[in-house]
Parts: structure tokens; C-alpha cells; sequence
């Protein structure tokens, strides 16, 4: 295999340890976030990566750029922030991982309901990610038409459909749920994923040349993960355990992936 090459973002790094330093703050506070068995899939289970890669159609060993900003249509917004973007010759994959995180409610309709930080208008935030999604959509996007839609999906493919408006290539969205969940958490389903990026699909007129898929990954944890799974999620110090669990990995063992298409 080759030697992988990782992104934070655009900034290169030519090992894990030198990547993790990224993730700051309360990104690997918790052992039990989605970010910690994606980092273990790509680094340390490479063959079954590759696997999932091939399915997906990217190639094996792809570059991948992880918490990949994507600008805000509005000027000082908050950019959208994908956890993993893959790009080919011919596609972009935008790759949102999920493990323990409950059921998403914010719709479009609570977005609008809240207050911009500037006092302006958020229907010109909504407005913008539909505008990066226009090209690829089959039928005129309106803000009311997106009421019921989960947000972060909205601008999620809006962070594929702009990398890929951008470059000439075919957007693909993939929610990638790792199963099963730690004891005592309440996640959201694969079912929920579906029904959820489904009628964003549908809201879009289904078109073909902007693919989703929802994945579920199933997950088994190593003797490596059981003894920092319980850790502090509120001490600083559970970040630096966390990495260097990564580095020294793997966290996992991942057993095969199912793919639906929407």
C-alpha cells in the first residue's frame, strides 16, 4: 500500500500523530465520538477503508481532507465543516460520520427561527447552501420547500455540490453510521439517516447526477478502546489519551459494509 497522505482541512500532514494535533479543544474529548472511529477506519483498518472506498467508487488510498471547511454563502458565516472529503477524476464524496449523536431535529424551520449573530437575515444563510446545490438539483430550490429537512444535511450537500461546481465533478453525499453504539447512548438509527436524506433527495427532484448514500459500519471494540472508553469527557487530559490510543491503534475491528442508495 502507499504511504497515506492526510489533510486538516488543507493543511498536509504526513502521519496521524501530526494530524490528531489538529483536533483541538473538545474534538477527541470524548472516546465515544464519531470522529474516533473514523480516524481508526482510515489509519489503522486501511484494507477494510479501502473496501469501502471501492464500493463507493473512489479510489483505494485516496487522499482524504478531514474537517473540510466549505466558505458560508453569507459574508462572516459559519463555514460548513464535512468530516472527511474524498475527491477523484471524475467525483467529490462528502462524508459525515455518526456514532452515538441522537436523532438531528434541528429542521430548516428551527434555523430560520433563530437569530442571526449579526442581526441579519437567516434566510439568506438557507438561501446561499441551495444556491451551491441549484446547479446540480432538477427542479427550481425555494427555502420553503426545506422546512422539514434536517439543516446540517442541507448544507452538508451543499459543501459536495459547491467542491464539486467548482472543479467540474459529479457531487456525492454519504452519511457513514458506525453500529453498534456504546451502551446507554441513544443514537439515531440508519433508518432515521435514510428517511432523513430521503426527503432531501426528493426535495431536489431526485437527481441523478448527485448521488446519496447512507452507510452502516458495523464496529466491534478492541482491548485498546476498552481501556479508554470510560474516560473523563469533560477533562482536557482525555484528548491527549485519546490520540495517542489512535496512534498506537487499532481501536476497532469493522466488519462489513452495508450501502443504501437513496
Amino acid at each position: 500500500m502507499t504511504t497515506p497522505r492526510y489533510y486538516f482541512n488543507t493543511q498536509s500532514f504526513g502521519d496521524l500523530a501530526g494530524l490528531c494535533s489538529r483536533f483541538t479543544g473538545k474534538r477527541l474529548q470524548s472516546p465515544t465520538r464519531s470522529t474516533v472511529p473514523l480516524l481508526d477506519l482510515v489509519h489503522n483498518n486501511r484494507g477494510e477503508w479501502n473496501r469501502l472506498l471501492e464500493k463507493l467508487g473512489a479510489l483505494p488510498d485516496s487522499t482524504v481532507h478531514f474537517e473540510f471547511k466549505v466558505p458560508s454563502p453569507k459574508p462572516r458565516g459559519n463555514p460548513s465543516q464535512t468530516d472527511a472529503l474524498l475527491e477523484s477524476e471524475t467525483s467529490v464524496w462528502a462524508i459525515e460520520a455518526k456514532w452515538t449523536e441522537p436523532t438531528d431535529l434541528q429542521t430548516v424551520t428551527k434555523r430560520l427561527s433563530k437569530p442571526e449573530t449579526d442581526g441579519g437575515d437567516p434566510y439568506l444563510t438557507i438561501n446561499g447552501w441551495l444556491a451551491h446545490i441549484q446547479p446540480f438539483a432538477r427542479r427550481p430550490l425555494q427555502t420553503d420547500d426545506f422546512t422539514d429537512v434536517i439543516y446540517q444535511m442541507v448544507h452538508r450537500a451543499a459543501s459536495a455540490a459547491y467542491v464539486a461546481g467548482e472543479r467540474g465533478l459529479r457531487p456525492e453525499l454519504v452519511y457513514l453510521h458506525f453500529v453498534p453504539s456504546p451502551p446507554k447512548s441513544r443514537p439515531a438509527t440508519t433508518r432515521h439517516y435514510i428517511s432523513d436524506l430521503t426527503r432531501l433527495y426528493e426535495r431536489l427532484g431526485r437527481p441523478a447526477g448527485f448521488r446519496f448514500h447512507v452507510v452502516e459500519m458495523p464496529l466491534a471494540p478492541s482491548a485498546a478502546f476498552e481501556l479508554i472508553k470510560d474516560l473523563d469527557k469533560h477533562s482536557p487530559a482525555t484528548s491527549q489519551r485519546v490520540r495517542e490510543a489512535l496512534c498506537n491503534g487499532p481501536l476497532f475491528q469493522f466488519g462489513e459494509p452495508m450501502i443504501q442508495r437513496i
